[in-house]
């Protein structure tokens, strides 16, 4: 046999067996390609067609109120729901806090609680209007823990004016919670003593209304919002309510820091904390101006801080993003036609950059392409 054939021949016998097995194989993956595309057609379908799952308490913000006519100085409070810990803040107003009237006019808070003046300057502050309103009584704020003694936790002693007399209190006090009243309405040597106490005396009486039942946590909440009237606010009321005393609840004071000034104290608001820790979750927010980070060094972490630096302003700050490359040297701050004076403000925040004109932008948007001229030690 000549050895031209041979060699066909044993190349002929290798194909054939090839694409035997070749057929062996498709039969046998082709149910697994079928079920695979079923199973993919399946998912995508339920993707395309799941009902989005909405947080019902996301942009929840209640004032609330405690003092009726009868009852002595009113207390307040800001409940303001957290979407990302998925929980309620509760910030104390305090009676010294210094807000400013519609015509720009000084005014104290404590003047004003117990009247609509308080919603509307407070909502101003906050740069979004407090839609809702919650005002108890100091016998229903009470009845919150039920029939209990609170263990009140004082950061420092504080002195008030109880029952005509002053007092000192330390940490670790005792109140029945129906004389709770007689600590929140009490004045205080100055503004610090009185919010220091409506601090641990809030966090106490919600702390022990979060241990009760749910069945009592669940009727105390529709007695203290069923004066109520109009059914929205009251449903709003009742869900900030119930979030205050479902889990652990962060308490502290409205942003701001306490003067002397003119030989009277008084708390200053901080409008930049306002902004980052309260305006920015307020229900209705929505700003004026968006300006978008990019990282142009590569250098880890370096845009969340920027975010972290520029949340003081009024704007909204989507998440960081990676530049077209890692090679600047210098921070860029690209600002539309009419942003020019944020971007003026960035700058002075970063304190690196140089503003240049955005053509391609909208008028109103902003990009920080940050470069290696800005280190992660600026920032921190």
């Amino acid at each position: 046999m000549p050895k031209g054939y041979r060699t066909r021949y044993v190349k002929k016998r290798r194909r054939e067996r090839r694409q035997r097995w070749q057929l062996v194989l498709l039969y046998a993956v082709a149910p697994l390609v079928a079920l695979g595309a079923v199973v993919g057609a399946y998912f995508l379908a339920r993707a395309l067609t799941a009902t989005e799952q909405v947080d019902p308490d996301r942009g929840r913000m209640v004032l609330i109120v405690v003092g009726a006519e009868d009852d002595g100085q009113p207390a307040a409070g800001l409940a303001l729901y957290d979407p990302v810990r998925r929980s309620y803040r509760f910030y104390t107003v305090p009676r010294a806090l210094l807000l400013e009237g519609p015509q720009g006019e000084y005014v104290m808070a404590g003047d004003q609680m117990g009247t609509p003046a308080l919603r509307r300057d407070l909502g101003r502050l906050v740069g979004v209007p407090l839609k809702d309103e919650l005002r108890l009584s100091y016998r229903q704020l009470a009845r919150i823990a039920g029939d209990t003694t609170l263990r009140i936790t004082l950061e420092r002693p504080v002195e008030l004016r109880v029952d005509g007399a002053w007092r000192t209190y330390e940490d670790g006090i005792e109140v029945p919670a129906d004389r709770l009243e007689s600590l929140l309405a009490a004045e205080g040597r100055d503004g610090e003593d009185e919010d220091t106490m409506a601090q641990a005396a809030f966090a106490a009486l919600l702390h022990a209304g979060a241990l009760r039942t749910a069945e009592q946590r669940r009727a105390v909440v529709e007695e203290s919002t069923a004066e109520v009237s109009d059914e929205t606010r009251r449903a709003a009321a009742g869900r900030a309510l119930t979030g205050l005393l479902s889990r652990p609840v962060d308490v502290a004071r409205f942003p701001s820091e306490g003067k002397v000034s003119e030989g009277q104290f008084a708390f200053r608001p901080d409008r930049s904390t306002v902004m980052t820790d309260i305006t920015r979750l307020a229900p209705g927010y929505a700003a004026r101006y968006t300006i978008l980070i990019r990282n142009g060094t590569g250098e880890a972490g370096i845009g969340g801080l920027v975010h972290q630096r520029l949340a003081v302003l009024d704007a909204a700050l989507p998440s960081p993003a990676n530049a077209d490359s890692f090679d600047y040297d210098r921070t860029e701050i690209l600002a539309g036609s009419d942003a020019l004076a944020v971007a003026e403000d960035v700058r002075a925040i970063l304190g690196r950059g140089v503003v240049l004109s955005g053509e391609q932008l909208p008028a109103r948007t902003l990009v920080v392409i940050v470069g290696a001229d800005l280190q992660v030690r600026d920032l921190q």
